[in-house]
């Protein structure tokens, strides 16, 4: 199969970056932003990447289809997309790169096989790519390797072999440990500043683990991803608790985020961040939050 036009859906703040590196390989990059944020239709546009009126005109003009978008949306847009494929009797492959447990993979699996098209799980670990850097796409399935012709094109493509529910789970493992980190650190802070120990906790990360507290420094702009990290905690949960392994760190981190994304700050995207505060100003916020949460909540 000779890969020519790719569809994202949805060109935010991961997928636009990779459509202009598609687009850079001259595949044909298109999407349907209908009802999608104002941001969202900015980054697209940036990205060149070409409009189609509705969900029919897209998946009629396209050999490919990667989803990237937040988890709790995934099983929704299978459902759009499947909805399209069976009014137009096309059969796109339809790459889900979301950040969900093998259980609703496997689920979105069989709403897109079921109104015939093809599909492929994908978990994509690292951030938008630069020329610096590309994502991993790591891919399993039956027709895993008709992906490959996008290798090196924004994405650095790994196809694991085997069935459905291998990339996805790859994927929850890793997020299970770089984000879950995150999560324990900013609760760490905000218990601290509540404790009125935060100037203390501080310098003892300074003494003791520097490289730590270098990277809690990171929590500076956690406002940016917090709220679309929600959902993939309690995804992460699922795949802990399938594996008979217990969701309750990761039932914790999505609290931790959702606290977060409520803040004052938490409607921040990566273009309006402001990076000048502190971090104890930083923590500082989310602390007046979690406040605000038990005066309305006692």
């Amino acid at each position: 199969m000779k890969l020519r036009n790719i569809a994202i859906l949805s060109p935010g703040e991961m997928g636009h970056s990779v459509g202009r590196y598609l687009r850079d390989g001259d595949f044909n990059v298109m999407t349907c932003t209908k009802g999608r944020s104002e941001r969202t239709q900015k980054l697209s546009q940036k990205a060149g990447i070409q409009e189609t009126g509705n969900l029919d005109e897209l998946v009629q003009s396209t050999d490919l289809i990667l989803a990237i978008l937040v988890p709790d949306q995934a099983k929704n847009l299978a459902k759009k997309v499947a909805a399209a494929i069976h009014r137009t009797k096309v059969t796109p492959v339809y790459v889900d790169c979301n950040a969900i447990s093998p259980e609703t993979v496997c689920k979105i699996d069989r709403i897109v096989t079921g109104a015939g098209a093809r599909f492929v799980d994908g978990g994509i670990i690292g951030g938008p790519p630069t020329d610096k850097q590309m994502p991993r796409l790591y891919v399993s399935g039956s027709y895993e390797n008709l992906v490959l012709p996008l290798d090196r094109y924004g994405l650095s493509v790994k196809p694991l072999g085997g069935e459905i529910g291998r990339a996805s789970g790859l994927k929850m493992c890793y997020a299970s440990v770089t984000k879950g980190i995150t999560a324990l650190q900013a609760a760490a802070l905000i218990t601290s500043w509540t404790l009125g120990l935060n100037n203390e906790l501080l310098e003892e990360f300074s003494e003791s683990q520097a490289q730590r507290l270098k990277e809690m420094e990171n929590l500076k702009s956690i406002s940016t991803k917090s709220f679309r990290w929600i959902g993939e905690m309690l995804e992460i949960a699922a795949t802990y608790r399938q594996a008979g392994v217990t969701s309750s760190f990761h039932e914790g981190a999505a609290e931790i985020f959702s606290l977060i994304a409520e803040s004052s700050i938490g409607n921040e995207h990566s273009e309006t961040l402001d990076l000048s505060h502190t971090l104890n100003e930083t923590i500082s916020i989310f602390a007046e939050q979690l406040e605000r949460r038990q005066t309305e909540n006692p």
